[in-house]
């Protein structure tokens, strides 16, 4: 009889062959051009497109490090949660609507296409590539650190979180390279039902195993700890963070690139309201197991739990984003676990698909194609898979490397997206009168994107050499103030360049 870890890495192997067959067959409706491998050549329906976007948007950050920040930080979360997933379906219907619009009248294809001819400055299209491709590196290594947690429990420690992570990573690649977005979309609509039944099983099987309703787990919450059913997070947290959730991950070039493939503004419009539907009913049973978790952490489950257990898997891990798949395989019958590994598998290589597919886009579309304008369109795909597979393979590296919570790093790179906004505000909503200009546009964009790499306590370190120690530790905060900050810095630049730049004409 099979053990419990191979039923459940059997699971996890057939997933991925399954997700491999779809990018396969995706290449034989693959048309060669940029249009096709990105956007769906602009025909995705409902189904596919809300599902590709509410996927695309929840990651390894809504399956295993909200448990983890549940668990730790309490009802906290899912507040801002709530909040940054309705902000998210507004910034689709409204900002989202006005670049569909525009990219389907002009034709653009990456993100940068837009800037660049809003402001008429080849400039702002190579500096927002450049910004976007330093914040995307680290979307792309949580992706990977959730994978290699995911396997590597589901083997039972048999396969190593090094490992593990390499051949989830290198299977997303694949299918992407094979078919380009266009598998990335498909395999999103398989990925995004799966994920979402996953994390409302997992919570239901999990917490009623040991709870016989919901007020007895908040009672036992507030027995152990009850700090973890108030708002634990300052005014300032708490803005900076939806902020960079609700606006700064929707004008990433991974969901970007979504509303320009919608077939039209009534796909759009639905997709919008679905949208923030899925991403905050997604959190309701992950605060539910992250509840639990704390619970039995403190008190512990003979046999299957010690207490404690959420410190040694952060000792194991280099952070506690590894406590929702612990529970899972712990918890549930070896099948069952190896279904829900697998929605939470989805959860992160849903995200990773589009990041690999975006990364290599605006690097080809707005770098590589402009230094070589001759190119035809089947160089530039090839260009685009071994950019693709290139990143897949940076993101693996530093995600050995054990860089701590997933959560903090998504932080940091939602908030680098957050600073794309002044630039693009001005762009798809312009005014009779310039507020924002090329100079200002680049100077805010540039600015922001800094302050957020100088603030954050995970990546003000690298700093020190250059401000002093003792200044980097006076100034670093926690990456959704370093955000909040950056975003008000960013404007007051943008609008202070224009100013004086449009004076001198």
């Amino acid at each position: 009889m099979a053990e419990s870890w191979q039923l459940v890495t059997a699971i996890l192997a057939l997933y991925l062959v399954l997700m491999i067959g779809v990018g396969y067959y995706a290449t034989r409706v693959l048309r060669r051009s940029l249009e096709d491998f990105f956007l769906l050549s602009r025909g995705a329906g409902l189904l596919v497109l809300f599902l590709a976007t509410a996927s695309t948007y929840h990651s390894a950050f809504a399956f295993l490090t909200s448990v983890a920040v549940f668990a730790t930080t309490g009802v906290t979360f899912w507040i801002g949660a709530f909040a940054w997933t309705t902000l998210a379906g507004l910034v689709s219907y409204v900002i989202g609507k006005r670049i569909y619009l525009l990219g389907k009248s002009r034709g653009y294809i990456s993100p940068s296409d837009l800037l660049a001819d809003a402001y008429k400055s080849e400039l702002i299209r190579v500096v927002t590539a450049l910004v976007w491709a330093i914040f995307l590196v680290g979307y792309i290594t949580v992706q990977a650190i959730g994978l290699g947690i995911i396997l590597s429990i589901g083997s039972g420690g048999r396969i190593s979180y090094e490992l593990g992570s390499l051949i989830l990573v290198l299977a997303t690649a694949l299918y992407v390279a094979i078919g380009g977005l266009r598998a990335a979309y498909w395999t999103d609509v398989i990925q995004g039902i799966l994920m979402y039944m996953g994390v409302w099983l997992a919570g239901l099987l999990i917490v009623f195993q040991f709870f016989p309703g919901i007020p007895e787990l908040f009672a036992a919450v507030r027995e152990v700890n009850p700090k973890l059913l108030t708002l634990n997070w300052s005014w300032q947290l708490l803005a900076g963070n939806i902020l960079a959730f609700g606006v700064g991950v929707m004008i990433l070039p991974h969901l970007w690139i979504k509303f320009y493939a919608a077939r039209d503004t009534h796909t759009l419009k639905w997709t919008s309201a679905l949208t923030a539907l899925y991403l905050s009913s997604f959190y309701i049973p992950a605060m539910l197991v992250g509840l639990t978790a704390a619970v039995l952490n403190a008190k512990g489950v003979p046999g299957l739990l010690e207490a404690g257990f959420i410190t040694e898997l952060t000792r194991e891990y280099g952070s506690a984003d590894a406590v929702m798949a612990y529970m899972i395989y712990t918890l549930t019958h070896p099948v069952i676990a190896g279904v829900l590994l697998a929605g939470a598998a989805a959860a992160a290589m849903s995200t990773l698909d589009s990041f690999l597919g975006s990364i290599s886009m605006i690097l080809t579309r707005d770098i590589y194609q402009k230094l070589r304008p001759q190119a035809d369109e089947s160089s530039l795909v090839l260009v685009s898979r071994a950019l693709l597979l290139a990143f897949a393979l940076v993101g693996w590296y530093l995600a050995v490397q054990r860089p701590g919570l997933i959560f903090d790093i998504v932080a940091i790179g939602a908030g680098g997206g957050l600073q794309v906004l002044p630039a693009l505000l001005q762009a798809v909503f312009p005014t009779r009168r310039v507020w924002i200009n090329k100079y200002g546009a680049i100077a805010g964009m540039v600015v922001g994107s800094f302050l957020v790499l100088l603030l954050s306590v995970q990546t003000a370190k690298y700093f020190a050499p250059i401000f002093g120690a003792e200044l980097i530790k006076a100034i670093q905060q926690p990456p959704g103030i370093a955000a909040l900050y950056a975003i008000v810095a960013n404007f007051v630049i943008a609008l202070v360049v224009t100013l004086l730049t449009e004076r001198r004409k």
